[in-house]
């Protein structure tokens, strides 16, 4: 299949280019509605009834050697990935296991007594409890306050800007910054006082 005369975007494809008109007495205009193309008819010389001739294809097509191709190298890929997905798993926890964290040598206690909020009572506890092998490097007691937390974020946060706002060398105790707040709220134009609201 030379594909003479094909766009170039089209060489190597399906695009077959070997085709002549071929007679076909049996066949119908109606059955190439979709593909008028690929149908002509002429006047018959020695009859009233025109001759159908039909365009005829001369490449190979699919034969079952290229689909047999194609079946193995989709084999082929499926078997690769499959692999490639089991070494990235192995040498995922191999990277895992080489990287040691705390997280590694963590433990959580869920549901504690309420009062025991002192971490030297908690390395007590573990280090007597839990045989002489074991040894407590830290502990930390951590509290269900995660709003406090964000709230105490947000203060740290508020309290840069206005370090970067104020000029330089003013203090940020409360006190000072009540004063501050009520000095601009006195300063305020009109449109700033709309603009605050």
């Amino acid at each position: 299949n030379r594909q003479d005369g094909v766009d170039i975007f089209l060489k190597g494809s399906a695009v077959c280019t070997e085709q002549e008109y071929v007679p076909c007495p049996t066949c119908s205009i109606d059955d190439f509605a979709d593909t008028p193309h690929r149908i002509a008819t002429a006047s018959s010389f020695y009859g009233e009834e025109d001759l159908i001739f039909v365009v005829k294809n001369y490449c190979d097509g699919a034969k079952l050697q290229l689909v047999m191709v194609n079946f193995a190298t989709l084999v082929l890929v499926f078997v690769g990935m499959t692999l490639i997905g089991r070494h990235l798993k192995k040498q995922e926890i191999l990277f895992d296991e080489d990287e040691q964290t705390c997280q590694d040598y963590s433990i959580v206690i869920r549901n504690p007594p309420p009062d025991a909020t002192d971490p030297d009572e908690w390395k007590t506890f573990f280090d007597t409890n839990f045989g002489s092998d074991v040894h407590t490097t830290c502990c930390t007691v951590a509290r269900d306050n995660y709003l406090l937390v964000r709230a105490l974020v947000r203060r740290r946060e508020l309290l840069q800007k206005l370090k970067w706002a104020l000029p330089p060398g003013t203090s940020l105790d409360i006190p000072s910054l009540n004063d501050t707040a009520r000095d601009l709220k006195q300063k305020r134009t009109m449109l700033e006082k709309i603009k605050a609201l």
